[in-house]
């Protein structure tokens, strides 16, 4: 169809949408099952069929192999893959366990635990044990983080520092580490605001509270209002969210139906809007405050005695000022014009027309200014007043402050029409539409739920319902394959945010349904289908064992995993695990190559201000996270942008990487402090040395050779050269 044709069509379907919500309460149906759905109109049959809008397929596991785990009978059922792989060995397994559930290396003292313990459910408890650890949610946190673009920064030109966005951080810590249902997960992200009656009473409605976070994470240009273009800025706003939802929870390409239908799948333009139409009453809210609710009477009733003790030192204060004012004011008044003496005493009945200007202009002359009233004073009256001041500025002191986050919820009023753009440009909005979902499943005008708050419009509560329904074919299913993507390497669909046409098609779509009911019959527990998914024998095998379709090949550490681990077998790792993010130091020609570092701004947002140096240690996680500007080892090892929503890291490697690692300060410092760790550990025999340089940084004892070629580069270099030889180690750097 001819690309105007195609816009024709797509605004017919978006009009048809507008008339069906003021015909009959008569329903349509999907677009297999009813000929009348518009996305049908459009399509004429076409990619109307698509694999992840069909519902889920909850097949039992076959049962034509002795595998015992689901998965695996899954696995074996192919003809292709009825082998059965060895099973890694057990240093491999708490390895591989310890980076995919906590991003971390195991301690040694876990490792010895391990290959110590010989009962059958060794491994089971081991899994259990890496799930129940604090550091599993925050490496969680870090996919979930990339998935939804989250920054600490606004990115463009500027970019400024948001000096809040860190709670939303925390959050997402919090939620994986509680294994909060990821419906609820959902809901909260989404509408944690409307979830809410009143200011909040328990630390799980403030978490609520925080989660809007997620509707304020994209890019935001905070000069747009000086050049008059907060207009473009609201609508770079509302595709954000319409395009980071669909890819973040619906594993769909919102961006082409911002401007036309879509070029392959059986999303209209007018889906793109609908979905937009249950974002429009949004506004950024930076008053509402996140302390709960006994927490909020106490702040005011402890600023309202404030108030009491410091009234009457402002009244005193305010007093020494009258004479002088009225001298002032008299002497000024003597001073003006005939003409504007009448308009001195004007009554305020008369202060109209072209007469009010006049009468402002005089107020204005007869003013005096504060220093002019302050030099007025006489000697002991001035000293009389900075003593106010100092008593004033002692008692201010003592005001409580609220707690606020970068939050988001429905502004004042009634939200504007939510319009079809010609072509996606804000400035030709076109047909209004209403909130609805996907029109190939449901065409309907969404129908509104009530929710808690009164003051917002249960908009948003009803998109997140919809999109964390069991009955919604898409959600389960991206969730599972980003689960199953975090251990495998790839998804089961390839392209976790396109389950479109143009994606990947899944390898095993019976296993992918499975693990999407699984998920749901566990109660959404991000954590039981972790569980489900490592305790397979697939997940179990030899590196490169597996038929192609479950190999696991050796992965190279993430950017984060790396850096952490370099601190963590050093024994520098800092123990932080909230709060306000850390800012390690950048090279000069780095700061120096920034035009927002050398033009900072009174609030201090634009520049980089290193930590002290004891902190900037911290787990990855938990580094600043600007947009135009990264961290150079983590930019490196391909950390990636983060202004749009990211489902899979690249995994480059390129000459910069070796030489960060061999020659980069970070290195250099975290061999010269496990050296010292080692050599604590182990005295100065060097045998004991290398076997505990080996047991910190690999996780197990060197082999003969290994061990007689260590022993021979500490006879001619140092233990320090020795240790940042084996932080370079393949084997260090990738998982098996």
């Amino acid at each position: 169809m001819p690309h105007s044709a195609r816009i024709i069509t797509v605004l017919a379907a978006a009009l048809s949408l507008v008339a069906h919500a003021a015909e009959s309460p008569a329903r349509r149906g999907d677009a297999r099952t009813d000929p009348k759905n518009p996305v049908r109109e459009v399509w004429k049959g076409g990619p109307i069929d698509l694999w992840s809008l069909k519902p889920l397929k909850d097949s039992p596991p076959p049962q034509r192999t002795s595998a015992r785990h689901p998965i695996d009978q899954f696995h074996r059922a192919k003809p292709s893959s009825t082998k059965v792989v060895p099973e890694a060995s057990r240093n491999t397994l708490i390895r591989r366990l310890s980076y995919d559930l906590t991003g971390l290396p195991p301690k040694p003292e876990e490792v010895d635990a391990f290959l110590a313990d010989r009962a059958p459910d060794a491994y089971e408890r081991l899994v259990d044990h890496l799930l129940t650890s604090p550091r599993y949610g925050e490496h969680q946190a870090r996919w979930w983080l990339d998935v939804v673009r989250y920054s600490d920064s606004n990115g463009f030109d500027w970019d400024e520092f948001r000096p809040r966005a860190w709670r939303f951080r925390d959050y997402v810590v919090r939620s994986f580490n509680a294994d909060k249902p990821f419906d609820r997960f959902i809901r909260e992200q989404l509408a944690g605001d409307e979830l809410l009656a009143a200011a909040p009473r328990d630390t799980a409605e403030q978490d609520a509270l925080i989660a809007t976070g997620f509707l304020r994470l994209g890019p935001h240009d905070n000069s747009a209002g000086s050049f008059n273009e907060q207009d473009r800025s609201r609508a770079e706003l509302m595709f954000d969210l319409v395009e980071t939802t669909g890819s973040a929870f619906l594993g769909l390409t919102f961006n082409c139906c911002r401007c036309h239908d879509h070029k392959f799948d059986p999303l209209l333009q007018a889906d793109y809007y609908r979905l937009r139409a249950f974002f429009e009453p949004v506004k950024f809210n930076d008053t509402t405050p996140l302390d709960l609710a006994t927490e909020q009477d106490a702040i005011r009733r402890h600023n309202e005695g404030v108030d009491g003790e410091a009234k009457p030192l402002k009244t005193q204060r305010d007093a020494l000022l009258d004479a002088p004012k009225l001298r002032l004011r008299t002497e000024l008044v003597a001073k003006l014009s005939a003409e504007e003496k009448a308009l001195v005493d004007l009554p305020k009945e008369k202060q109209t027309g072209e007469v009010k200007p006049k009468f402002d202009a005089v107020q204005k002359k007869i003013t005096p200014g504060d220093k002019e009233v302050l030099a007025a004073l006489e000697k002991e009256q001035k000293t009389r007043y900075d003593q106010l001041g100092e008593q004033l500025k002692s008692v201010e002191a003592k005001r409580r402050a609220f707690t606020f986050g970068l939050l988001m919820s429905d502004g004042d009023g009634k939200p504007a029409d939510t319009k079809v753009l010609f072509q996606g440009n804000y400035k030709q909005p076109r047909e209004a539409v209403v909130a609805g979902f996907l029109s190939a499943l449901d065409p309907n005008p969404a129908v509104l739920l009530t929710n808690a708050n009164p003051r917002t419009t249960g908009r948003r509560s009803t998109l997140a319902a919809w999109i964390a329904s069991p009955s919604n074919p898409l959600t389960a299913r991206v969730l599972a394959n980003r689960i199953w993507q975090q251990h495998f390497g790839e998804g089961l669909v390839a392209t976790p945010n396109d389950f479109g046409l143009a994606g990947a098609r899944p390898t095993h779509p019976e296993l992918l349904d499975w693990l999407a009911a699984e998920l749901i019959r566990g109660g959404w527990s991000v954590k039981h289908l972790h569980r489900v998914i490592v305790t397979s024998a697939a997940y179990r095998a030899a590196a490169g064992k597996s038929p192609a379709s479950f190999a696991r090949p050796p992965r190279r550490l993430s950017a984060e995993q790396l850096r952490d681990s370099l601190l963590a077998v050093s024994g520098l790792l800092t123990a932080k695990d909230s709060g306000p993010p850390i800012w390690p130091e950048l090279p000069a020609e780095v700061l120096q190559a920034n035009p927002a570092f050398l033009d900072d701004n009174a609030e201090k947002t634009k520049a980089w201000y290193p930590s002290p140096k004891a902190e900037q240690f911290a787990r990855g996680l938990f580094l600043v996270q600007k947009r135009t500007v990264k961290v150079p080892f983590m930019e490196t090892f391909d950390l990636p942008d983060n202004a749009v929503s990211c489902a899979r890291r690249d995994q480059s490697i390129v000459a910069p990487q070796a030489l960060t690692l061999l020659n980069g300060s970070l290195t250099i410092e975290a061999a010269k402090a496990l050296a010292q760790r080692v050599q604590r550990e182990a005295g100065e025999l060097s045998e004991a040395q290398v076997k505990q340089s080996f047991r910190f940084v690999l996780q197990r004892a060197p082999t003969r050779e290994e061990a007689t070629a260590c022993l021979k580069l500490l006879q001619q270099r140092s233990l320090p050269e020795l240790c940042r030889a084996l932080l370079n180690v393949n084997e260090f750097c990738y998982v098996d």
